[in-house]
């Protein structure tokens, strides 16, 4: 005997729509404060890799400086000379309008000995009188390997601030003095 609830069946099974498995749960999905975090991670990496890739550029004239000075030939008779230009390029290129680059003999070796730190002065080589080094026919080996080995040492450790500062201010006093007598 049918009842009326097996004949109701097939048409209710019929109204019915198709059933559709929900979607997989996935254990991927993060939290924002995840995604927060890991673009915060992500700025600070590329904050960083820009600092360091910055400080490579700005140490790039110093790392060739050391390189040519390495592969300068100290036998030359006019080594001194090829030292003492390259020092100069070096410092063109960290201040174009720095008043040492027009020094020459004495006035050059005390820029040297100044502008090196105070902690690097003890382990200094004794600096040849570089007037007599520069003009000599034939100068002696040793003084010039004393005078590379100052100028790597110089390329290294050499405070170029304090000559800036100094710098600056006698341009403002140059400024001021020129706009005095403009009135």
């Amino acid at each position: 005997m049918a009842t009326p609830n097996t004949a109701a069946q097939p048409q209710a099974l019929a109204q019915l729509a198709d059933i559709q498995e929900p979607l997989l749960v996935n254990d991927w999905y993060l939290a924002p404060g995840w995604w927060l975090l890991a673009a915060l991670a992500l700025t600070l990496l590329w904050l960083l890799s820009r600092k360091y890739r910055q400080q490579q550029l700005k140490q790039a004239p110093k790392r060739f400086a050391l390189k040519a000075l390495a592969a300068l030939d100290k036998g030359a008779a006019d080594a001194p000379a090829q030292i003492t230009a390259l020092l100069k390029r070096w410092l063109l290129s960290q201040n174009p309008c720095h008043p040492a680059l027009s020094y020459s003999g004495e006035a050059w070796r005390q820029f040297l000995l100044k502008s090196l730190q105070n902690r690097q002065k003890t382990a200094v080589p004794t600096l040849p009188d570089l007037l007599a080094l520069h003009y000599q026919r034939s100068p002696q080996q040793t003084e010039i390997q004393a005078y590379a080995d100052f100028a790597a040492l110089w390329l290294q450790y050499a405070n170029l601030e304090q000559y800036a500062d100094q710098h600056k201010a006698a341009a403002e006093k140059t400024k001021l003095a020129k706009g005095a007598t403009d009135v």
